[in-house]
């Protein structure tokens, strides 16, 4: 067991290389650097490629898995049965195609900042084509006989599939639009906030500290978490813009979401079963805070009076509040309320699920996502740089990620769950300890039932099982957001 721990520890120290180079491309790296990083990471990758499907790793696996379960941790069997899982994988994947994607994720992404700078989707169009047919490559050689799709959320959050995905869209969609439709508010029923970049930083910075996080923060086109040495190195981005701080303080609170797990971990090198449990468990983590805890009442009671908002503009918290919380169907999903963001998520499903199975072209996807806006939302795209374009620039295309959307709302709802778990715990004082910044019992709740327990558990419905009595609820993610909005929006009308 130790020399496997020894071998997937040096693994993981090359991860962490090619993490500190993601988060120095997104924040520092000099425009026409972008060739010298793309041999860097190549080279990189080959040399992982080359650790993780070596035969001696094999042979360390092989004799792993040889030794009594009873003699191990329960920890340490699910490393074991990480790494094997890990290990086929790799093996099958050529090494020609593992350079081939890791290549393509930073040309890509300078096609990304360039397509976004021009507003033009005909540049990002065929980098989508070449994606998808490398992630149907990748399919066919790693799972034979796997729905591509399935393959590719499978990746996410294990144990997913098109059949689960459109069983757990089809009971949120239509309450979801109903309710929309009773709540939506006119664009000018509540004002923008004139709210300067520099105090909304300070701002984002006070609540992330109070939060717990103890990393960087800093300014980047997408926001983002980079687990570069988890837990004792783990970075975070935000995008800060003149008179919107709706978008910079919640992505900053959403990022530090992700980095409490990060920082969360128990840190014993080579233990990869301390990993987070999936990307929609991670999602539970940035949701649970951005919206459970960020986008509550009593967090803006508590924030509001040294948030010095009142010099710009925003006379009291219940005001602020309403601001952030506002329902406006809108085009852009990053800028989406809670409501219509599962909605975005939806469209972006149903389009990827149509480019894997063949019945969509990415030729088709502005006439195809024109009028599942305007069905679902009930906005009008007047020109693909708020359409089709505004969903190719979403960072996750750009870098082959598929089958990634679908767990921004599996986030959501595990988010809802864990909270009201959290509460049950903790004698229905979380509201209360909210409005008065006491994030610790929630942060260290988090940290005992979810962080440090890795994937201890096979998959989330395992966990969520275990620590709030039921799998994956969509009926109650429905049920919180009725209730909330429903309230809101009596207030705001009286």
């Amino acid at each position: 067991m130790e020399q496997l721990r020894q071998q997937l520890g040096e693994i993981e120290a090359i991860g962490s290389v090619m993490a500190l180079l993601q988060w120095d491309q997104q924040v520092t790296l000099p425009a026409g650097a972008h060739q010298a990083r793309q041999r860097q990471v190549e080279t990189l990758a080959s040399l992982l490629y080359k650790m993780q499907s070596s035969e001696e790793l094999g042979r360390c696996l092989e004799r792993a898995r040889e030794i009594d379960p009873s003699t191990l941790s329960g920890m340490e069997r699910a490393t074991i049965r990480e790494a094997y899982r890990e290990y086929s994988r790799v093996i099958k994947t050529r090494e020609s195609l593992y350079r081939r994607i890791s290549g393509l994720e930073v040309t890509a992404q300078a096609t990304w900042e360039q397509a976004r700078r021009e507003n033009r989707f005909d540049l990002m169009a065929p980098v989508i084509s070449e994606w998808i047919s490398i992630r149907k490559e990748e399919a066919a050689v790693v799972s034979p006989g796997m729905d591509p799709y399935d393959y590719v959320l499978d990746e996410h959050e294990r144990g997913s599939s098109v059949q689960k995905m459109d069983r757990m869209f089809e009971r949120i969609k239509q309450p979801l639009i109903e309710l929309l439709a009773k709540i939506k508010q006119p664009d000018n029923d509540t004002p923008g906030v004139a709210f300067p970049m520099e105090p909304q930083r300070e701002l984002a910075r006070k609540i992330i500290q109070d939060m717990g996080f103890n990393g960087r923060l800093d300014d980047s086109v997408h926001p983002m978490t980079v687990p570069v040495s988890p837990p004792s190195d783990v970075r975070i981005t935000s995008k800060f813009i003149e008179n919107n701080p709706r978008f910079g303080i919640l992505a900053a609170i959403h990022e530090t979401g992700h980095a409490l797990y990060e920082q969360g971990r128990v840190e014993e090198p080579g233990l990869i079963a301390l990993r987070p449990l999936s990307t929609g468990m991670h999602e539970s983590q940035s949701l649970f805070w951005e919206r459970m805890v960020g986008l509550s009442r009593e967090f803006w009671d508590h924030y509001w009076p040294g948030s010095g908002l009142a010099k710009h503009g925003v006379k009291t918290g219940d005001g602020f509040y309403r601001y952030l919380t506002r329902v406006m169907p809108s085009p852009v999903r990053v800028e989406a309320d809670e409501i219509t963001y599962p909605l975005h998520i939806l469209i972006r499903y149903e389009i990827e699920k149509g480019l894997f199975d063949g019945s969509l072209s990415v030729t088709e996807i502005p006439s195809v996502w024109n009028a599942k806006m305007e069905e679902y939302l009930g906005v009008t795209v007047s020109n693909d740089a708020q359409g089709c374009l505004q969903a190719s620039l979403d960072i996750h295309w750009s870098l082959g990620i598929f089958g990634y959307f679908p767990t921004y709302v599996l986030g959501a709802i595990y988010a809802c769950q864990l909270f009201d778990a959290a509460d049950r715990d903790l004698g229905g004082l979380v509201r209360q300890n909210i409005a008065q910044g006491m994030f610790a019992p929630l942060r260290e709740w988090l940290r005992d039932k979810v962080h440090s327990i890795g994937r201890l558990y096979e998959t989330p419905e395992e966990l969520l099982q275990v620590v709030t009595g039921k799998g994956m609820d969509p009926d109650g993610f429905v049920r919180h957001l009725t209730l909330k909005y429903s309230e809101i929006n009596l207030t705001t009308r009286d």
